[in-house]
């Protein structure tokens, strides 16, 4: 149980007995593991029962300090079932010091619970006369009325939330294993990415990667043998994009931090090329490319992607530029797009325009044009013989064609 959490930061509490929570609670105490400590006392404390408590008690009492915890605990039900406790055949054998602080506490909480007032002697007839006025007597002190069924359940539960109550620390596993990646602990395997060295570990790389377990575990594989892969020059992928991929089999969704365009175009497709067992990867990608997307840069991100035969990003860019094209069409950038890439943004706005969107009859359009500048144009002026120039046409006049 302690490996299975060092590995996945949880481990199946439901199988362990308290005597087995206990144990691997003082394990967890001794190697430093602080959650999984914290995560044990709380299922010792959510857990504990007549049949288990004086077991736990003695044992944590005998552990000294570091149980304390479970000690208090284990205290805390004792005296909230002192009855039904002390019938225990188990109570016979703690320890008679640790038995008398648990009588001391119950008596104690019974005076709390009497209003202070046991034990307190009383000035009646048959007391001494020393032949000295008797000292004044103090008044009893007010005795708090007897809580009401509701109030006592409601202090019981606060009671049970106090004892319950454990911090747990933030998971870690992330982050330790992110330290593996950027400080390079004891590494075994090499990949060469645009003739620069990347160091990682076999066990991440197999766990994580079906293509990487094909690599590393057969035994005649170049790259099992040499402990090395190298990338080829031609394919797209870069060193940037190959430490962001590593990044994601190290700490999973912690890549968001890092994550850029530039980088994310080259990974859109690593989920499937490496053989990830999610698509997480994809989805982060996609989502940071289209939100990268402007009308000054996605030009230049359907040309990359077009070259790389980044499909998902390719599409993405153009439906983008299809749909913006009002604003994309004045970037100078589409003067430098390739004649293909042209024709297919030239397709994509003719499919996007609804079907039989054509002027009514030839020429219409270009009369409404006619119609509007004229009606823009200054009053007449005489020109320089003398004559004055014609006055634009009405509007309903009939304007003549010139094909």
């Amino acid at each position: 149980h302690l490996v299975r959490y060092l590995y996945a930061e949880t481990t199946r509490f439901g199988k362990l007995t308290p005597e087995l929570l206990y144990s691997l609670f003082l394990v967890s105490k001794r190697l430093e593991v602080p959650r999984l400590a914290a995560l044990c006392e709380r299922q010792i404390k959510v857990r504990l029962s007549l049949t288990s408590v004086l077991p736990l008690l003695r044992a944590s009492a005998r552990d000294g300090p570091m149980a304390q915890p479970v000690q208090d605990a284990c205290k805390h039900f004792f005296l909230a079932n002192y009855n039904q406790c002390t019938e225990l055949r188990e109570c016979e054998a703690l320890d008679p010091k640790l038995l008398c602080e648990l009588m001391r506490l119950h008596n104690s909480r019974a005076v709390s619970a009497c209003g202070g007032n046991a034990g307190q002697p009383r000035n009646g007839g048959g007391g001494m006369t020393t032949g000295q006025p008797a000292a004044p007597v103090a008044a009893p002190a007010a005795v708090a009325a007897p809580l009401t069924p509701n109030e006592n359940l409601e202090s019981g539960q606060r009671a049970y939330k106090r004892m319950t109550e454990v911090k747990i620390p933030a998971e870690h596993l992330a982050a330790d294993f992110r330290r593996l990646l950027d400080e390079a602990i004891d590494p075994d395997f090499e990949v060469v990415v645009q003739d620069e060295v990347i160091y990682a570990h076999k066990f991440v790389l197999v766990a994580r990667s079906r293509y990487f377990a094909s690599c590393i575990m057969t035994s005649g594989m170049v790259e099992a043998q040499a402990g090395r892969l190298v990338i080829p020059n031609t394919s797209p992928m870069t060193a940037d994009a190959f430490r962001a991929f590593l990044r994601f089999l190290y700490a999973g969704d912690d890549i968001l931090g890092i994550l850029a365009p530039h980088t994310a175009m080259y990974l859109v497709d690593a989920s499937s090329f490496y053989g990830l067992t999610n698509h997480r990867l994809r989805h982060f990608c996609e989502m940071c490319v289209r939100d990268s997307f402007n009308e000054a840069h996605v030009l230049q991100l359907f040309d990359a992607s077009s070259r790389l035969s980044v499909e998902a990003v390719r599409k993405m860019a153009l439906d983008f530029i299809i749909s913006n094209f009002h604003t994309v069409c004045r970037q100078p950038a589409l003067e430098m797009l390739d004649k293909p890439l042209l024709i297919e943004i030239i397709k994509g706005l003719a499919e996007k325009l609804p079907p039989g969107n054509q002027p009514a009859s030839a020429g219409g359009g270009t009369h409404l044009f006619e119609r509007r500048r004229r009606r823009l144009e200054p009053s007449p002026t005489r020109g320089p013989a003398g004559r004055v120039r014609a006055a634009p046409p009405h509007d309903d006049a009939p304007v003549p064609h010139n094909p």
